[in-house]
């Protein structure tokens, strides 16, 4: 029949597919939980202020007008990718 390396295998990815399927869940839930604070904001009109959730010597640095400087300082803090340190230093400047 099945010898026991066999069902391992099989108990492993199942387990695997669950923990997947639940993790993919879980963020969908946090997407649509985000979605809705974000229209609640706006309808209020309350404004979600970036700055507060940035490093205090990444806004020194952009506030200097060191760009470069606050990106890397961000991806330090944050280990954010560069394309999401650079997306959020230039939503500073649109601010």
């Amino acid at each position: 029949m099945f010898e026991t390396t066999e069902v391992l295998l099989l108990l492993l990815f199942i387990v695997v597919f669950y923990l997947y399927n639940e993790l993919r869940l879980t963020r969908q839930r946090f997407f649509n939980i985000d979605r809705k604070l974000d229209c609640l904001l706006e309808e209020k009109g309350i404004l979600f202020d970036k700055q507060t959730y940035v490093p205090k010597d990444v806004l020194v640095a952009f506030n200097l007008g060191h760009k470069l400087k606050a990106i890397r300082l961000y991806r330090q803090h944050t280990g954010a990718s560069l394309k999401q340190a650079h997306e959020l230093i230039n939503s500073l400047e649109s601010n």
